[in-house]
């Protein structure tokens, strides 16, 4: 019995032996994929926490970004005001209103206005020692947004217009006035704060007294930063750009990407007339591209304006804070731009004793603020 009662457990156990290995790779590969799918599950959670909080960033900007913007709408062009045709009805009319050709206009009080300079400069921005060497702003742009129309307006400033600047010594002290190259105000400073408002006084006395919300100032070179950012930009090529990039011919349509972008906005050849002109069509065509596709950009994500601030801060000085800048182009995003949307200054160029310079029109002048900044009021 003894024998028998051995022999039957020896070949249970010998029948259960390939069994309990089996058992065990099943709980070990049970547990394997719990801890896989756990951490899965974290990395999920992880994803959609930073995305939340990318959210609440965004939005808090947004809402503080608008608070800050709307202490800056104070101001009216009162110097548009003065010099209406017709003055002597002035004290009959509304704040902000004025009267023109037997028209009566009101100036939009909720828009916002933005002078956007690119410097002739390179790499990093930092401050030049020798405070006429601020760096010359060789494109000068005026962007509108105006939230009641939902709509954006460029204006174009020729770097050549001749102007009321305000000049200073090598000491840094005011010396005056003078009639030179508007490009020039930004050189009469340290490259930083000084230069910038320095423009921004000349552009707004340019324009009537033209109230402008913030300033932002570039260095040229990192526009091939911020047009790969956004995913590149679609372009014709001009005649004057015609080899200049490898396979570049008049007419032809390219996709800018790199330093072709660059190329493309600050190349000028100052040995043929009117090239400063010629340069402003091209960045005025590039403007168009850029913010339709822009647009696409940031719609595919939200963060990206934040995450450009933060990229070009080094090559950027601004008065406008993140925040504002996070909700500015939140609002653009829904606003209509197109070509008709920008314009340019109407004038002639003579030449100069040694550089060409750019006289305005006036009359064309007055009533192009008439026709972005105002609003005709019925009789």
């Amino acid at each position: 019995m003894r024998q028998t009662e051995k022999r039957r457990k020896a070949k249970t156990k010998r029948k259960n032996r390939g069994k309990e290995p089996a058992a065990r790779r099943r709980h070990h590969r049970h547990s394997l994929i719990g801890r896989i799918g756990l951490v899965l599950l974290i990395l999920v959670i992880t994803v959609l926490l930073i995305v939340l909080i990318a959210a609440a960033a965004v939005l808090w900007m947004n809402v503080h970004g608008r608070s800050s913007l709307l202490k800056r709408q104070e101001e009216r062009p009162e110097q548009m005001e003065q010099m209406a045709e017709e003055n002597e009805t002035a004290s009959s009319l509304p704040a902000g209103a004025l009267r023109y050709n037997g028209k009566t206009y009101q100036y939009k009080e909720n828009i916002l206005t933005f002078l956007c300079m690119g410097i002739d400069r390179k790499g990093e921005v930092e401050a030049s020692d020798d405070l006429f060497q601020g760096g010359q702003a060789d494109s000068l742009f005026l962007a509108v947004l105006d939230p009641d129309e939902k709509k954006i307006s460029i204006i174009g400033i020729n770097r050549d217009t001749m102007t009321e600047i305000s000049v200073y010594d090598a000491n840094g002290l005011y010396a005056g006035k003078e009639v030179a190259q508007i490009a020039l105000a930004h050189a009469y400073g340290e490259g930083l704060e000084e230069s910038c408002e320095n423009t921004v006084e000349a552009v707004s006395n340019l324009f009537y007294g033209l109230p402008i919300h913030g300033y932002c100032a570039l260095n040229m070179s990192v526009i091939s930063d911020i047009n790969d950012a956004v995913g590149g930009v679609d372009v014709t090529i001009p005649a004057s750009l015609a080899g200049k990039e490898d396979g570049w011919t008049e007419g032809e349509q390219v996709h800018l990407m790199g330093e072709a972008a660059y190329t493309f906005i600050h190349y000028r050849d100052t040995s043929v007339a009117r090239s400063a002109e010629e340069r402003l069509e091209r960045q005025k065509q590039y403007l168009n591209a850029f913010v339709a596709q822009a647009k696409e950009a940031m719609r595919a994500d939200m963060t990206l304006p934040l995450k450009l601030y933060t990229q070009v801060t080094p090559y950027m000085v601004t008065d406008i804070t993140a925040d504002e800048a996070v909700y500015l182009a939140g609002q653009a995003l829904s606003y209509s731009f197109s070509q008709e949307d920008i314009y340019g200054m109407e004038g002639h160029v003579e030449m100069g004793e040694t550089f060409e310079e750019f006289y305005h029109d006036d009359t064309a002048l007055y009533e192009l603020i008439l026709e972005v900044f105002y609003e005709e009021l019925p009789e």
